[in-house]
């Protein structure tokens, strides 16, 4: 069968090219990510370094680590719903060659082994030529996210054996696992069935297709319903991804019941255009290949429309959670804290400074180090200037010998820990819980500790200063003040938070850059490659039309419109994915500020559909032109 496999590869090489491309970019990311974490893993903090460079080196290798292997994970999804997707297009296209097969007493064994033999040489090629270009993907991912600040530019990611045997090992299970569900499907149906076309073999909503539909929808609604539940707003972040995922499939499993609508749509147009006509006729005739072909589309729209609206919500979510009681803000490198308390009008000032320490937190015998950053701060001052209420214990209790969990801190940290301790100047000193805010998509504070621990050479670092103001006094003095003491800023809250929201806004830009950039274009190609096969394996049909009197342009213009037609209901099925993901958010938004805050991108779907219909009318037009650059005669009597 391997021989077998060998020659259909020669012989009918175009329906293998959107399988292999898909397999290529799969292994492709799995390589790049997994040899970043590993190096990030496998890593030590560079010897000669300061406290501060130190730390500032473990935050961007923890940043680079998180960042790849969220886009990791998504690369592992679109590589098994593409390559799923693409393979069993292929084997639905080959259905007359398999069953002209089994008539001549192939048994469906044997075919589905052919099918396995195809998908194990794919999986060979697209392995080696992925590990190839995952190679080049790891320098830009890594010249990348150092652009971004979100990674060390001194930390090697040497290729690493294991890394080779997990592409491998990820290629062979994607390529074989599409493949079995493939051939299962296509063995069902009897081959005459299969060359007569009946109406059970073009029957489109399987058993199967509907039993995956339902379940997809049941885990998307019950990730929606724990999103829409949960406390605080990190849950439905994080949530919001797996509703991106379980909600495209449903729709791509659900995707031939849109087809009839689109084709309604079009009837109208159809009555008095005869290639418009054309083109329904072949939306409701070819439900499988219209379907096949929505399903990448549906994907790309999920999770660029659902990502970019997740993101957009943060950020403005974000400016809701920023809250102070102050009238000033100050914020600079070499304040003079002992100054402030000269300037007249000041009744309070809460300094805060970030220093170059690490919180080791223990349980169960295990010590790690804690995420976040650590910010010195007054306890008494604290208290008075930060409005945000503890998600558990009290801050009043904050003092020497306890410290707070900050708002930025990941939500893995859960639970009671055994002991908490901190190293300053060769003291280790144990430190108690006193209280634990909620965590916030705009906070970036891990702990908080008492500033009377720390000597001074470790309170020179970055500092911001809430000031509070004496009735009656004019600000603008009080401004020029605290410029003269060192600030190299001073705000009101709404002016700091609304540069925090830009701040925010950016980083969350680059986040998105790099977490579905990728993951987007991969998709993308799927998108147009999956329409340029399905076009060019229509050369016999595209021949007849030709001698029945419709002229090149003609049928250009039908396809084009069929192609548009499977764009537009991927862009609506995709939509439907993205604005589930939001629901959760939706919901916490409400239930936390008392009125939703939500950010659906519709400018970025308008873009996507713009970008999406020219490419698609591009190649739908390239692909048919070189479909019918034989003789009509001639493609008419060639072997499809």
């Amino acid at each position: 069968m391997i021989r077998l496999a060998l020659r259909t590869f020669a012989d009918r090489w175009q329906l293998f090219v959107g399988t292999l491309l898909a397999v290529t970019a799969g292994v492709a990311i799995v390589h790049a990510g997994l040899t970043i974490i590993l190096g990030v893993e496998n890593a030590d903090v560079p010897t000669g370094l300061t406290p501060e460079q130190a730390e500032a080196f473990r935050q961007a290798a923890a940043n680079g680590s998180e960042l790849t292997g969220i886009a990791l994970m998504i690369g592992i999804f679109l590589t098994i719903f593409v390559v799923g997707s693409t393979f069993g297009f292929a084997v639905d296209q080959r259905r007359g060659d398999l069953a002209i097969l089994r008539l001549g007493g192939v048994t469906r064994r044997q075919i589905r082994r052919l099918l396995l033999g195809e998908a194990f040489l794919a999986a060979l090629l697209g392995a080696l030529a992925g590990a190839l270009l995952g190679t080049v993907l790891t320098s830009v991912q890594r010249f990348l996210l150092s652009r971004l600040g979100f990674f060390p530019e001194d930390l090697a990611t040497p290729i690493q054996p294991a890394v080779l045997v997990v592409d491998l090992i990820a290629a062979l299970t994607v390529c074989l696992a599409g493949a079995r569900g493939a051939a299962k499907s296509a063995t069902k149906v009897s081959p005459l069935d299969a060359l007569r076309r009946s109406s059970g073999e073009r029957r489109v909503m399987t058993l199967g297709r509907w039993i995956v539909a339902i379940t997809a929808l049941a885990l998307t609604a019950l990730q929606a319903y724990f999103s829409a539940t949960a406390g605080g707003l990190l849950v439905p972040l994080l949530l919001g991804l797996g509703i991106i995922m379980t909600g495209s499939v449903a729709m791509s499993r659900l995707s031939p019941l849109l087809v009839p609508a689109a084709a309604l749509a079009l009837t109208p147009w159809s009555r008095r255009s005869p290639v418009a006509g054309l083109a329904v006729a072949n939306l409701r005739d070819a439900v499988r290949r219209t379907a096949s072909g929505a399903a990448p589309m549906i994907v790309l729209v999920g999770l660029v429309m659902g990502l970019q609206g997740i993101v957009n919500t943060q950020t403005e979510s974000g400016a809701a959670t920023l809250i102070f009681d102050a009238d000033l803000i100050a914020t600079g490198e070499n304040i003079d804290l002992s100054a402030l308390e000269k300037i007249n009008g000041i009744s309070l000032a809460s300094p805060e400074t970030v220093v170059p320490l690490s919180v080791q937190l223990t349980t169960g015998g295990a010590t790690t180090t804690g995420p976040g950053t650590v910010v010195a701060v007054d306890p008494d001052a604290f208290n008075a200037t930060h409005l945000q209420q503890a998600d558990s214990g009290r801050v009043a209790d904050f003092g020497p010998d306890s410290l707070i969990f900050g708002p930025g801190l990941e939500s893995t940290i859960d639970g009671a820990y055994d002991q908490i301790t901190v190293e300053i100047d060769g003291r280790t000193l144990v430190l108690s819980e006193a209280a634990r805010m909620s965590a916030t998509p705009s906070g970036t504070d891990g702990y908080y500790i008492d500033r009377s621990l720390l000597p001074t050479d470790l309170l020179q670092g970055p500092t911001t200063v809430l000031v509070q103001l004496a009735p009656g006094v004019e600000t603008a003095v009080v401004e020029s003040a605290l410029t003269a003491a060192g600030a190299s800023t001073v705000q009101t809250p709404a002016e700091f938070t609304e540069e925090q929201n830009r701040a925010n806004a950016a980083g969350n830009r680059a986040v998105m850059v790099m977490i579905v950039g990728l993951g987007s274009l991969y998709a993308l190609i799927s998108v147009l490659s999956t329409l340029a096969i399905s076009i060019s394996q229509r050369r016999t049909e595209l021949a007849t039309l030709r001698l029945s009197g419709l002229t090149r342009r003609q049928i250009q213009h039908s396809t084009v419109i069929e192609a548009l037609a499977v764009t537009t209901i991927g862009l609506i099925l995709g939509a439907v994915a993205a604005v589930l993901s939001l629901l959760g958010l939706w919901a916490s938004t409400y239930r936390l500020y008392g009125a939703p805050v939500i950010a659906i991108p519709w400018t970025l779907l308008g873009a996507i559909t713009l970008l999406v219909a020219t490419l698609t009318t591009i190649t739908a037009l390239l692909a048919t032109r070189a479909a019918m650059k034989d003789p009509a005669i001639r493609a008419l009597g060639a072997r499809e």
